[in-house]
């Protein structure tokens, strides 16, 4: 079709997996508003989809050209500065443009098609014909019963229903979820004054706070109905009243949804600050004063007034007239500082995380957009806040995991942050008591700036650590397989002295495994290859991946026997073994089972902070970032869990957790004490970590990295491979990676510089159904790793997915499981 050629033209992404952007033109009536951020409706391949403006661009008249349908958003969602990250993303990560932003922005805007289908007269006389076992009929008795509804895959089955004339499928549009909050308001018509209208109402009239009513509507702008009604007790008769007069109106306006609560932990700013936090400042001032990118890696200790530096940071910034965002790894430590940096920045600060709701969401990113904002705090999803001005990007315990986005579009917010601030000409600032290997190396290899600060506040010492050896002879033991006599006594004379206790062990549940008595089968979830977890609250069986849940009452699948033994803990047994040991302590657990309900987190956090907790059980919950001045004692259940896990970074992660929990001890007046229960005392990360010497344990760990070629010596990327047949899936992998060492053999002299490992079954061979494989990549030049994904994905990902398996490219890879 021939388009009008003096149309303008847009470049936009497609929220589709589909790679790089496409040129649309833009009919007149919608040209004054198809600016870049907006998302628009428009024609790809024979239906309509979401796409997002990138840049306007200028007409070439050889090329043919569809045109975009309709404008979706009232103003825009992003900014221009917004673009070239979007693009880096998706090239870095292999990635649809689309998806990544659509992955950056609020959920549920997007209009998303879907197929319905409608019966035909030849269908309505086949579902009275057929057999009521035949499946044809059960789906042509879905179809009559879901008019509609969207079509459940697999929509082949449908498809052939069609083919025979019994169906008409039609495409449907679904509606955005997310968006303003409309509500009614009432005000005076534009012109009309209240003396005027006081002097002509009737003497006679009889209600008596006619004239108060009135007096408040003009007096306060324009009000919401419902609170008007609420307010005045005949309001309902009144507005009425007086819209038929004329002199009032109502109409539709957006309301906005504030999630911030009261200000839970209030904390006045110090009147003066330590050296270290003096010296750390000069430095950020100085770069925040020349307005251009730079990064630097704040390493204090736990207790060392890291919050505070980022406070005096964002200060600073909002007094140059710009915007700053703070990133943190946890929801919860979100609501926590929030807290603390509303308490000083009043209505400037924004919080934006996954906990809230969509209409939460949608109203601060909108004040975002708006400029209205001068500060955001928040988890991974933060780091895309479209702040207009933007000078200044804190991430906190830098070395989390957290941040590693690990489902439908995998990107590292940390590193992501950077390269924001380079594009944004901002300050980065990554802090951590215990930094992650690579950001370390970056400040010996120049890459950032190290600002170190070694000491806590006011001088005060690290908490005592101790290793408990849980490999002792039984008669050395404590009765109790969980708490060692040690432990125990610790923390009845910490109770005794009105002290508060933390016990961090990283496992939920109450019993982590089930044994059959006769044969020692252990029950498995049917759709992962893990082992059920038994909750007592719940009194059933669980699966941590894909949610199934039993009974307790299961008949051992291999031998049929029905007596189950229990094995292992978990926090939650661990909480129940704490309230008979200090049955008149006050305990509280958090982990992600005590924390599902919206804002209980919160709740909890605010009890152990107000002390009307004794003691809190958590799992790494509780181990990000939290200041309680009365905790004096943190146990250490089980300080090598994280040892066990296939992972280069099992060692690093080991080292981290011990030390984050390890400074929730003694940040207030009164000296802490740490007790480490271990079957590894020896093990480098435990050793380092219990005499708190971070140098110690970077040098043992960059000796195992250098040796065995792991980052930071070199780029990682995982090639995830899933399917439903294990036999099939297996098939199709092998052949896959053929293929792949294949491409290296004709690229003779840089295929060289590329490792493939594996492939090999994943450490989690089936995860909700599915059966997977992993296929390990390494480089040292990560250009060349971006060349060779991309090759690999071309070449294969569609003759996968006829295979019935799903390729997933993972960059810089976390989760090895």
């Amino acid at each position: 079709m021939k388009n009008d050629e003096e149309l303008p033209c847009v470049r936009i992404a497609v929220s589709l997996p589909v790679k790089g952007t496409f040129s649309y033109a833009v009919p007149k009536r919608l040209a004054a508003k198809a600016n870049v951020g907006y998302r628009v409706l428009a024609p790809f391949k024979n239906r309509n989809v979401t796409g997002y403006i990138l840049e306007k661009i200028p007409r070439d008249h050889d090329e043919t050209l569809k045109i975009i349908s309709e404008i979706l958003d009232p103003e825009p969602l992003f900014h221009k500065e917004a673009v070239p990250l979007f693009e880096w993303m998706a090239s870095y990560y292999v990635h649809p443009i689309g998806r990544v932003i659509e992955s950056a922005l609020p959920g549920g805007l997007n209009i998303k098609p879907y197929k319905t289908a409608l019966l035909t007269e030849k269908g309505l006389k086949a579902l009275h014909t057929h057999s009521p076992d035949s499946e044809e009929r059960k789906l042509l008795l879905w179809i009559k019963d879901h008019t509609g509804k969207r079509l459940p895959h697999p929509l082949k089955e449908f498809n052939d229903l069609n083919k025979k004339g019994w169906i008409t499928v039609q495409d449907r549009l679904s509606k955005r979820q997310a968006g303003p909050l409309m509500r009614k308001f009432v005000r005076p018509k534009e012109g009309i004054d209240l003396q005027p209208v006081l002097s002509e109402r009737k003497a006679s009239s009889k209600t008596t706070n006619e004239v108060e009513f009135l007096t408040k509507v003009f007096s306060s702008g324009p009000l919401l109905l419902s609170d008007l009604k609420g307010a005045v007790t005949n309001g309902s008769y009144l507005v009425e009243k007086w819209i038929k007069k004329g002199v009032l109106e109502s109409y539709p306006g957006p309301v906005y949804r504030n999630p911030a609560g009261k200000i839970i932990f209030p904390s006045p700013e110090p009147v003066e600050l330590f050296e270290q936090q003096r010296r750390a400042l000069v430095h950020i001032h100085a770069c925040l004063d020349k307005r251009a990118f730079s990064s630097c890696l704040l390493h204090g200790v736990s207790g060392s007034g890291k919050t505070e530096v980022y406070y005096r940071a964002v200060k600073h910034v909002l007094r140059l007239g710009r915007q700053a965002i703070l990133m943190v790894p946890e929801i919860s430590l979100a609501i926590y500082m929030e807290s603390i940096f509303r308490s000083r920045l009043g209505e400037q600060v924004a919080i934006y995380h996954s906990g809230l709701s969509q209409g939460e969401r949608y109203d601060q990113w909108m004040r975002m957009v708006r400029g209205e904002v001068g500060l955001v705090i928040g988890a991974r999803s933060a780091l895309f806040a479209p702040l207009p001005g933007l000078g200044l990007i804190v991430v906190d315990e830098e070395h989390d995991s957290a941040y590693k986005q690990e489902s439908n579009f995998r990107y590292q917010a940390r590193d992501t942050a950077v390269l924001r601030g380079k594009m944004e000409k901002a300050l980065v600032i990554l802090g951590s008591g215990t930094p992650s290997v690579q950001s370390f190396q970056n400040t010996i290899t120049g890459r950032y700036h190290l600002l170190s600060m070694p000491e806590r506040v006011e001088a005060r010492p690290m908490p005592d650590a101790e290793i408990v050896d849980m490999k002792t002879p039984e008669d050395e033991q404590s009765e109790n397989p969980i708490l060692s006599r040690q432990l125990i006594k610790a923390l009845d004379k910490n109770l005794t002295a009105g002290n508060q206790t933390m016990l961090f062990l990283n496992r939920r549940g109450f019993h982590r495994l089930f044994l059959c008595r006769s044969c020692g089968h252990a029950i498995r979830c049917p759709n992962c290859d893990v082992t059920l977890t038994y909750h007592l609250k719940e009194d059933q069986l669980s699966c941590h991946y894909c949610g199934f849940y039993s009974g307790i009452r299961v008949k051992c699948p291999s031998c049929g026997h029905e007596g189950l033994r229990s094995y292992g803990f978990g926090t939650e047994k661990l909480e129940h073994e704490l309230r008979e040991l200090f049955p008149n302590a006050r305990i509280g657990r958090m982990d992600k089972d005590s924390t599902r309900r919206k804002g209980e987190a919160l709740r909890i956090l605010k009890r152990f902070s107000d002390h009307e907790t004794d003691m809190l059980v958590g799992t790494q919950m509780i181990t990000k970032g939290y200041d309680f001045p009365e905790v004096t004692l943190v146990g250490i259940i089980a300080a090598d869990l994280s040892l066990g896990f296939p992972d280069f970074r099992a060692g690093e992660r080991t080292f981290q957790l011990l030390s984050q929990v390890a400074g929730r001890s003694g940040r207030g007046s009164r000296r802490g004490r740490v007790i480490i229960q271990t079957f590894n005392p020896e093990h480098y990360a435990i050793r380092t970590a219990t005499a708190h010497d971070y140098p110690a344990f970077f040098e043992e760990e960059m000796e195992l990295r250098g040796q065995l070629g792991y980052p930071p010596f070199s780029h990682l990327a995982c090639l995830r491979l899933k399917g439903n047949n294990k036999d099939k899936t297996a098939e199709a992998v092998h052949r896959f990676s053929l293929g792949v060492r294949g491409i290296l053999t004709k690229w003779p002299k840089r295929g060289k510089e590329i490792q493939v490992l594996g492939p090999a079954e994943a450490p989690i061979s089936r995860l909700k159904g599915k059966h997977r494989w992993q296929i390990l990549i390494k480089s040292k030049s990560v250009s060349l790793l971006q060349h060779f994904l991309t090759e690999i994905e071309r070449r294969y990902k569609k003759g996968l997915q006829t295979s019935g398996v799903n390729l997933v490219l993972d960059v810089d890879p976390y989760q090895m499981l």
